[in-house]
């Protein structure tokens, strides 16, 4: 994986640092460590940047797909900078109608969710700094559009249509792969914790089963990957073309609301 480097790259000391912001993909934050001319840090065990002045700068690191992927880069990033706060963010796909692509939610609720014994696990976090109505106005402020919701995080993609009861009960239901790692290991580090998303694909949409069968942990599919869809069968390229402009929208969502809410965190 490659990023450009804004301003050079630095070392990877152990200074602490006051937040923490986790995602699992590059692309989800590409777009922020542009804004903020984030420098890409060396030595370290895993892609981070580095992003604001002294006392108050912050680290971003990307830690791949899925739960075992996200709990053990959070634990090398508490160790290594002791951040104040973490923050979990990234893309999410909506359960149900009224969340539209773009859309942001804020985590008030964390969920691990077994589709093969249909068990939903109620994962416990510390609060944010700040309360999360008074984040959400101010993204809606900012001409973002915002909602509180709940999290929850799965072992693999899921075909929503085919999901019952449990899930559909709860607030503004949003699924990934990482959150309730990260809550977990924000809870036995003693952080304040934050779950950001964003929507990709709406509650009446379903990821391709070609996706949707073929993800596996690690920084996102890659060309090789992508290539081997397409060799596959040719006509997949509309669904991954829809794909990458959502998330190219949702990523730019993202950088707007870290920009919006990080001098308030």
């Amino acid at each position: 994986m490659s990023e450009p480097s804004r301003g050079g790259a630095a070392s990877g000391g152990a200074r602490p640092c006051r937040l923490a912001l986790l995602a699992a993909l590059p692309l989800e934050v590409r777009p922020f460590l542009r804004l903020v001319k984030a420098r890409r840090l060396k030595g370290v065990d895993l892609p981070a940047w580095e992003f604001g002045p002294g006392e108050g700068r912050g680290v971003a690191a990307i830690t791949g797909m899925g739960e075992e992927a996200a709990a053990a880069a959070a634990k090398r990033v508490a160790a290594r900078w002791q951040p104040q706060v973490l923050i979990s963010l990234g893309f999410s796909g909506a359960l149900l109608p009224g969340l539209a692509p773009g859309d942001l939610v804020l985590g008030e609720s964390f969920h691990h969710y077994d589709p093969q014994s249909g068990r939903l696990e109620v994962v416990k976090a510390p609060a944010p700094s700040l309360p999360l109505a008074e984040l959400a106005e101010h993204l809606t402020a900012a001409g973002l559009p915002a909602a509180i919701g709940s999290c929850i995080t799965t072992p693999g993609i899921l075909h929503k249509g085919g999901q019952g009861g449990p899930l559909k009960h709860l607030p503004h239901p949003t699924l990934d792969l990482e959150t309730a790692a990260l809550a977990t290991a924000a809870l036995e580090a003693g952080m304040p914790f934050l779950a950001l998303r964003v929507i990709t694909d709406t509650g009446g949409e379903e990821i391709p089963d070609f996706i949707r069968e073929g993800w596996e942990p690690g920084y996102g599919p890659g060309i090789t990957k992508a290539l081997g869809w397409l060799a596959g069968d040719p006509r997949r390229l509309k669904a991954m073309l829809h794909l990458w402009r959502r998330s190219r929208l949702a990523a730019k969502r993202l950088a707007q609301a870290l920009e919006a809410l990080l001098p308030l965190i």
